[in-house]
């Protein structure tokens, strides 16, 4: 297992292990602009925020140089199975400590100011177990959090549970409004083929 430089940064989790059965093929693997939605998810936080990071992905899946990567042996259990493997490994190689950010792969709109703003209000609120985005009312990520106030809850995850799920039965949660204009909500996610179909043409649009 590797270890994880103190820093004064949260350590990005990246979650990439899921079957994508709705997509019908790897999320991670899709294309996205000059790389894939992986590429750009781990190039907006190893380049951008300059965040460690802890990748997630299934037990075939090729590691990426300069990223910690964990395997999720039964991705078949479903979204909860690689969250409570990648906040259990991150607690051991950066310390119970530590702020932890988690990003999905399928969320391709969140920006780096979007990440910074939420581990803003975190800092601000130390005292808090989590802050949660909501994007012009949607539920959003990256999730930030304090290792040291999860406690043992996020094990009763089951299937395709989230942090949602979790975060519902925490009284110490900052849900942060964050109003978008201009641009495709960060909440968006590609779980479908039309989504991936539809969310290009708006990237498209946006690069005109």
């Amino acid at each position: 297992m590797g270890r994880i430089a103190s820093t004064t940064n949260p350590v990005a989790l990246v979650l990439a292990a899921g079957l994508s059965r709705r997509m019908g093929t790897p999320k991670s693997e899709l294309p996205w602009g000059s790389t894939t939605l992986l590429g750009h998810t781990v190039r907006l936080v190893q380049n951008e925020l300059q965040w460690p990071t802890v990748l997630v992905q299934g037990p075939t899946a090729s590691e990426i140089p300069g990223v910690l990567t964990v395997r999720n042996p039964h991705p078949e259990r479903g979204l909860a199975e690689s969250l409570k493997i990648g906040v259990a490994n991150v607690m051991a190689m950066a310390g119970k400590t530590c702020a932890i950010g988690v990003f999905l792969v399928d969320q391709p709109f969140v920006t780096a100011p979007d990440a910074r703003t939420v581990w803003m209000a975190l800092k601000a609120h130390e005292d808090y177990v989590a802050v949660r985005p909501r994007y012009n009312a949607e539920w959003g990520h990256p999730v930030l959090l304090w290792a040291d106030r999860i406690g043992t809850g996020l094990e009763q995850l089951q299937g395709d549970q989230g942090l949602g799920a979790w975060l519902r039965t925490q009284r110490d949660v900052l849900e942060l409004d964050i109003r978008v204009n201009d641009r495709p909500n960060p909440a968006w996610d590609l779980d479908r083929p039309e989504d991936y179909s539809a969310a290009r043409v708006a990237c498209a649009r946006r690069e005109q």
